[in-house]
């Protein structure tokens, strides 16, 4: 009877019991249970100021939502996602990048003037289905030069024509050369004004050098503008007895470009400012207006971005790996 009973006991426990041990044993966390397919980025949002883990792609879409008006043609999009894909790809420490270094244990984070904006696609409503076309329908692919990740910076609006990178910042890159950007018309940014006090002027400038001379009667015969950039920036200028550089003013009085010209009135300064953005890379409004005139997101980016080739991301993961 005792052989009996342990016999069905057993028999019990192997039909019951051993099958839910054995899937105990397996069983895995949520992140386990990505696929190898499935890739995450390490968000910091500035916002709550917490590190979030985001699936690329669904990244990329917050990105496009947050850096283009959905109300873009479909290929300015598409030119976007790539952009945002490639810049982000190119931080991110799985791929080999250094990520964010302003927030350590970030890849990226959403601080616009750091790394990219970004935002919840879905609370676009309606807009989402054409954000998300966007992002898929490029899923995977890159900007390269050379065989390399391409640090895939944009602006609003060009004023016309590109910079070349040295012009702006430090380095010449082969691939960020000045392009002309002739369908930006629609850009509400193209050409403004801002007029501040003569009183406001001084004071600004001064904050900048409190060394400078300057005599409040005579401003506008010391004001120079000395050099310019082929995009029309202002490389070199001299108020008073001290130089500076365009965006040194475009800083301190918040002007939308450092591509702009500037008239001394009897009570205040006139600013008449060209562009919106440090004007190096993709156009987002010169995208718009190339996609409206009919080239595809491929053309765009080939415009933007000297000498490129688009790729699939997934060799730049294989080789980093090996």
């Amino acid at each position: 009877m005792k052989r009996y009973s342990f016999s069905i006991v057993l028999l019990l426990f192997l039909i019951f019991a051993l099958p839910v041990i054995i899937i105990s044993c397996f069983k895995k966390t949520p992140k386990e249970l990505k696929t190898e397919s499935q890739l995450y980025v390490n968000v910091y949002d500035s916002k709550s100021s917490q590190l979030v883990e985001i699936e690329f792609e669904e990244y990329i879409e917050g990105v496009v939502a947050a850096e283009m008006p959905a109300s873009f043609h479909i290929e300015a999009l598409k030119a976007q996602a790539l952009a945002a894909r490639t810049y982000t790809l190119l931080r991110m420490v799985s791929y080999g990048g250094n990520g964010c270094t302003k927030h350590p244990g970030a890849d990226i984070c959403t601080e616009p003037a750091h790394c990219q904006a970004y935002r919840d696609p879905k609370a676009l409503g309606k807009a989402y289905k054409k954000i998300h076309e966007a992002v898929a329908s490029t899923k995977g692919e890159v900007i390269v030069y050379e065989n390399g990740l391409i640090d895939a910076v944009f602006h609003s609006t060009s004023g016309g024509i590109t910079e070349n990178s040295e012009d702006v910042w430090v380095n010449k890159v082969p691939y960020l050369r000045s392009v002309l950007s002739q369908y930006e018309d629609h850009s509400p940014k193209l050409i403004s004004t801002k007029n501040i006090s003569i009183d406001e002027f001084v004071s600004g400038m001064m904050s900048l050098d409190n060394t400078m001379k300057l005599d409040k009667k005579k401003l506008a015969g010391q004001i120079q503008i000395i050099e310019r950039s082929s995009g029309g920036r202002i490389l070199k200028m001299k108020v008073g007895n001290r130089y500076f550089k365009g965006r040194d003013l475009r800083d301190q009085f918040a002007l939308n470009s450092s591509n702009f010209t500037i008239d001394v009135n009897k009570n205040d300064i006139s600013f008449a400012v060209v562009g919106n953005g440090h004007g190096i890379g993709m156009s987002q409004y010169g995208a718009d207006g190339m996609a409206q005139h009919g080239s595809t997101y491929r053309e765009i980016v080939k415009h933007y971005y000297t000498g490129v080739e688009i790729a699939p991301m997934e060799s730049f993961r294989k080789d980093f790996e090996d």
